[in-house]
């Protein structure tokens, strides 16, 4: 009984423990949407459902058609569990696992390899996020976020299915509600940044409940106008350009009363006395106004001049 379906290909295939988390939640998305009796291929995979005819001798399964044909296919969905998974890693990761032919043992494997529960490997999952800085010299930030992204997927896929033992219960328990905070994960992404966006890093922290996808997105937008030139000293004024035009997460505490009264613009990160707007203008009426002045003085010199006439009494003789 023949089957006929290809075996899928999932990206980024299975390379190690840093991307385990991620890889295994592709193939389980994956294999669930391949029926196999009363649940999935996953379900096969993970050991949920069994071979029906393991254990069996051949005259039970001759008595029994229906689980002679329900073992076939069993057979066939875990070859074709085993042959995606095999299809979707990488050459070191099938020499570790050699020659299985199960499924579930192959998976057994993998997570006994890549999802330890000790200090060490709970301390590295966490260092992995702490220690990932962006360089704007080798990376853009897009490629950098979605590196954070994959590390954190692997440190919350690592930490999810808890099992630690006493020694390291306190400090397991509390990585995993790390890794499940959002804000957690916007102020480690921040922390990534060199100290040339300090700024800007500054300014999104003032944001009220802001939550990793607000942050992601804003750094996505602004970090890039410095990756379009050479790169310039920390903490000179070039920072500002990536702060330029974004409103909302700008200082608002100044605010330019000429502007909003007079101009009704926004008028704000500015006072009166710094507004260049209104320190033009008032040069220019300062300047119109002693023009005005020196035109009225000369217009005064140039009208009629009256010259005031001394006539002399002049006698009168009498007749005698």
């Amino acid at each position: 009984m023949t089957r006929e379906r290809g075996n899928p290909k999932i990206e980024p295939k299975l390379a190690g423990q840093h991307n385990f988390a991620q890889w295994i939640l592709s193939i389980e998305q994956t294999l669930e949407q391949y029926d196999h009796e009363e649940g999935s291929i996953w379900d096969i995979v993970t050991g949920v459902l069994k071979n029906p005819v393991a254990g069996l001798t051949a005259a039970q399964m001759e008595n029994s058609t229906d689980t002679g044909k329900n073992g076939i296919i069993w057979r066939c969905d875990n070859s074709f569990a085993i042959l995606t998974m095999k299809r979707n890693w990488e050459l070191e990761v099938i020499d570790t696992i050699g020659l299985t032919r199960s499924a579930y043992e192959a998976y057994t494997e993998l997570k006994a390899k890549y999802e330890g529960k000790t200090v060490t490997d709970s301390g590295a999952v966490l260092a992995n996020i702490v220690r990932f800085n962006f360089d704007d010299r080798t990376t853009t930030i897009d490629d950098h976020v979605v590196e954070f992204d994959q590390r954190w997927n692997f440190m919350k896929g690592t930490l999810a299915s808890g099992g630690f033992s006493d020694k390291v219960k306190d400090f397991g328990e509390a990585l995993i509600s790390l890794a499940k905070s959002a804000q957690a994960k916007a102020e480690f992404l921040l922390i990534s940044l060199p100290l040339f966006y300090n700024n800007l890093v500054e300014n999104l922290r003032t944001k009220e409940g802001y939550s990793y996808r607000d942050i992601s997105r804003q750094v996505r937008l602004y970090v890039p106008a410095r990756q379009k030139g050479a790169r310039k000293k920390e903490g000179t004024k070039d920072e500002l350009v990536v702060l330029k035009t974004d409103s909302k997460i700008l200082d608002k505490s100044k605010q330019c009363i000429y502007c909003q009264t007079v101009k009704g613009w926004k008028g704000i990160r500015y006072t009166k006395n710094e507004c260049r707007t209104y320190t033009k203008e008032k040069k220019a009426k300062a300047k119109a106004k002693k023009a005005k002045a020196k035109e009225d003085s000369e217009s005064n010199e140039e009208g009629v001049t009256v010259c005031m006439i001394r006539v002399g009494k002049v006698g009168i003789r009498r007749k005698a």
